[in-house]
């Protein structure tokens, strides 16, 4: 096959002008793909556009919303290389953790002098673990954060009233938790303490290097950088997360660094 038609799409979501990443399930696979060294470009999506986007190229929701229907929401990955299907050529993969294991299958080269995205047998024990770190920060971070997302403000009216539709909340601004407000400052105290409760001590207890594993960074690793990621472009007080713990999540940021390229 022709190079450039090997090349993968990674469809992310659009943040306002200048477009970056800020979304934490994206953020995953980006990292899978630069720590998988797997060639890809990104065709970015404006949230707007997402649902339709999804329901063009064909792919079915893996996530449900709170009343039921469907969440047709990114990333979503297109390999040309493989094929499910005698009707399309290529494979779109549509969940983080689905493209993270694609990627392990099919592409992750431990023998080049990287370290295999998942350790053997743990693809049920990561799988897990993104449910919980998933559940950990949605609960206490994501009500912190998500008020300051950096839509595009073209279209920024119209996302937040679809965000508060489906919060059950009659307008935007009832999403926001005012900066230095003593609700806030319990709300962070409360998050930090939950981080701490378990995520903190699992990482702490190999010194060699920032990872759980010491030195050397799996999926699991990526999972929690998704996630700090999203703190990063929308926490106000992501210097202060930084320090936290010892300033254990900022290490782990920085050494993540290396696999944070925007292709």
């Amino acid at each position: 096959m022709d190079a450039q038609k090997s090349i993968m799409t990674f469809y992310d979501i659009a943040s306002g002008p200048p477009v970056r990443p800020f979304a934490p399930n994206p953020w995953k696979s980006r990292y899978a793909l630069n720590f998988t060294n797997t060639p890809y470009c990104t065709t970015w999506v404006p949230l707007p556009d997402v649902a339709a986007t999804r329901k063009k190229l064909g792919v079915p929701a893996c996530r449900k919303h709170a009343d039921g229907t469907d969440f047709l929401t990114l990333p979503i990955l297109y390999d040309p290389t493989t094929t499910t299907s005698t009707q399309q050529e290529g494979t779109f993969v549509g969940d983080s953790f689905d493209i993270a294991v694609h990627l392990y299958n099919k592409y992750s080269s431990p023998d080049e002098g990287r370290p295999p995205l998942f350790p053997p047998n743990s693809l049920a024990l990561h799988r897990t673990f993104n449910a919980h770190v998933d559940a950990l920060f949605t609960l206490n971070g994501a009500q912190l954060a998500g008020y300051y997302m950096p839509f595009d403000p073209a279209t920024a009216e119209a996302v937040q009233a679809d965000f508060a539709r489906r919060a059950g909340l009659s307008r935007w601004e009832d999403l926001e938790i005012p900066q230095g407000s003593e609700e806030r400052k319990k709300k962070l105290a409360a998050f930090e303490a939950a981080l701490g409760s378990g995520l903190a001590t699992w990482f702490v207890r190999r010194d060699e290097g920032p990872f759980l594993e010491g030195r050397t960074p799996m999926y699991a690793d990526l999972i929690v950088g998704g996630w700090l990621q999203m703190m990063r472009n929308c926490l106000p007080e992501w210097e202060e997360l930084r320090r936290w713990h010892g300033g254990l999540w900022g290490r782990l940021y920085d050494a993540l660094e290396e696999w944070a390229e925007v292709s």
